[in-house]
C-alpha cells in the first residue's frame, strides 16, 4: 500500500503511539559485492572508552541536531571496528574513497528516548540517523539516457541516501515485496511488457514470470509461494465472458520461481487496477471509485469461489494501520500562501489535533509506513526529488540526502551495508 491516492480516498491511517515500543539492538554488518564482511576489532586494540574524544564528538553532533545538551545524549555502545575503506560503511553515491582498511568504531546513543547510528574513523564521524530506520530502504529508478523504450536502473539506497546499490537494470515499473523480493516490469517494445521476479542479495539472475500488454500492482502472498498481478493481455476489443463484454484488465496468479501464469481471474465490472494485496488465502484487490474506492475479495485456490464486495477498510494495508481506536495518524498535503508542503499530525477520535511535523515547500507525491513506527514521504521540494523519514512518536525529520530517480517507494528491507539484527 504505497500510493497516495489509496490513502487518500481511505482519508484516514491508525498508527500505536507507544513509549514501550521495542528498540532493536545493533549489529554492524559491511556488505561488499555480493558478500558480507564483519567489521571486527583489530589486533591488540583496545576497547573504546565512552569518554574518547570521537564519542565526544558524536555527542555534540547529535546534541546539536536535537537541540539538547551533550549531557542528554547517552552512549548506549561503543565497539572498535576495522572498515574495509574509507567510507566508513555508509559510501555516498558519487563519492570516491580510498581503499584501505580503515580503524574505527560504530557508535549508538540515544537522545530523547531515539536511538541514534554513527559511524567513525580515527578523527571523523558521519551520522547514521535514528538505528530503527537501518531496517527500511528507498527503491528508485534512474533514467538509462536513449533507452529505447523508456526503461531504467532501479536502485536502493538506505533512508538518509547512503549505501546506494544497484538492483537491476531495465526497469519500467517496481512493486516492493516482504523479505527482499521486487516485482519488477520491463518494457520491451511500445506494445508489451515483461514481469520480472528479483530478490535482493540473491546471486541468480531476474526470473521472467509473464508477458503482456500492460500490468498493474503486483504482490507476493505471506508464504512466498503465490503472486498476483493485474495484467491486460491486448489491446484491442475487451475480454468477454459469453456475450458479455467486461474489463480489459484482469488479474493472474502464479509462482515467483518460474514463468508461466496458472490462473487468470476476470474482475469485477467496475474494477480497473487499483491496489492488490493477500489476507492469507483470500486475494483482495481495491480500485477507485469516485471520490473513495471499492474493495472486493476471492479465494483463488477455492473451486467455484466468486468475487464478494467487502468494505475497504478490510484491505490489509488499511488494516493493519488501524491499530488505535483513540488516535489517529494523517498525513495530508498542504498549500500555505501558494506554496506546498506536507503535514504530520496525530488527531484524537474528538477532533483534537497535534502537529508532529511540518514540511514547507514540498509537494509529496505518496507516502508509507516503516515496520519501526516511522513515516516516509516522498515527492518534490522545488524541482527536485526529495524524500523525509518522520519519527511518528516525535516528529523528528530526517531527510534524503543522496540521489534519486524519477519513481521512489519504500522497501520495508535493510540496504545494503549497516544493517539491524
Amino acid at each position: 500500500m504505497n500510493t497516495l491516492s489509496f490513502k487518500t480516498a481511505v482519508q484516514t491511517c491508525n498508527f500505536i503511539f507507544s513509549s514501550t515500543r521495542k528498540m532493536f539492538a545493533m549489529m554492524a554488518l559491511i556488505v561488499v559485492g555480493s558478500g558480507v564482511f564483519t567489521p571486527s576489532v583489530a589486533t591488540g586494540a583496545p576497547a573504546v572508552h565512552a569518554q574518547a574524544p570521537i564519542i565526544q564528538q558524536c555527542r555534540a553532533d547529535l546534541a546539536g541536531r536535537c537541540n539538547l545538551t551533550v549531557q542528554d545524549v547517552k552512549v548506549i555502545s561503543a565497539e572498535a571496528v576495522i572498515w574495509p575503506d574509507a567510507s566508513l560503511g555508509m559510501p555516498e553515491a558519487g563519492k570516491m574513497y580510498a581503499q584501505v582498511l580503515t580503524p574505527g568504531q560504530w557508535v549508538l546513543l540515544e537522545a530523547a528516548g531515539t536511538r541514534y547510528l554513527y559511524v567513525t574513523s580515527a578523527k571523523i564521524c558521519k551520522f547514521g540517523g535514528p538505528a530503527e530506520i537501518w531496517g527500511s530502504s528507498i527503491l528508485t529508478l534512474k533514467p538509462i539516457p536513449n533507452e529505447p523504450n523508456l526503461n531504467g536502473d532501479l536502485y536502493q539506497s538506505s533512508l538518509t541516501g547512503t549505501n546506494r546499490k544497484l538492483i537491476v537494470s531495465g526497469v519500467s515499473e517496481f512493486y516492493p515485496q516482504e523479505k527482499g523480493g521486487i516485482i519488477v516490469m520491463r518494457r520491451d517494445s511500445r506494445s508489451g511488457f515483461t514481469m520480472m521476479y528479483v530478490k535482493v542479495g540473491s546471486k541468480s539472475k531476474p526470473v521472467e514470470l509473464a508477458s503482456g500488454f500492460a500490468f498493474g500492482d503486483a504482490r507476493l502472498n505471506a508464504a512466498q509461494t503465490e503472486w498476483a498481478a493485474f495484467m491486460r493481455p491486448g489491446f484491442g476489443a475487451p475480454v468477454m465472458s459469453g456475450n458479455t463484454p467486461i474489463s480489459q484488465w484482469q488479474i493472474i496468479i502464479g509462482k515467483p520461481g518460474k514463468k508461466g501464469i496458472l490462473k487468470n481471474l476476470n474482475l469485477p465490472e467496475e474494477v480497473r487496477p487499483g491496489q492488490i494485496a493477500w489476507d492469507g488465502e483470500k486475494l483482495m484487490v481495491w480500485s477507485p471509485k469516485g471520490t473513495g474506492g471499492v474493495c472486493y475479495q476471492i479465494s483463488p485456490n477455492v473451486a467455484g469461489s466468486e468475487w464478494k464486495e467487502v468494505g475497504v477498510q478490510l484491505f490489509p494495508g488499511f488494516k493493519d494501520m488501524m491499530l488505535n481506536k483513540s488516535e489517529t495518524l494523517e498525513i495530508n498535503s498542504t498549500n500555505e500562501g501558494g506554496k506546498p508542503g506536507a503535514e504530520i499530525a496525530a488527531v484524537w477520535f474528538t477532533g483534537d489535533k497535534k502537529v508532529l511535523a511540518r514540511i514547507s515547500n514540498f509537494a509529496m507525491h505518496g507516502y508509507d509506513l516503516t515496520t519501526s513506527g516511522y513515516a516516509v514521504l516522498w515527492g518534490d521540494k522545488g524541482e527536485s526529488p526529495a524524500v523525509y523519514t518522520v519519527n511518528i512518536a516525535t516528529g523528528a525529520v530526517v531527510p534524503y540526502s543522496g540521489q534519486l530517480g524519477h519513481s521512489i517507494k519504500l522497501f520495508n528491507y535493510p540496504p545494503n551495508g549497516i544493517v539491524l539484527n
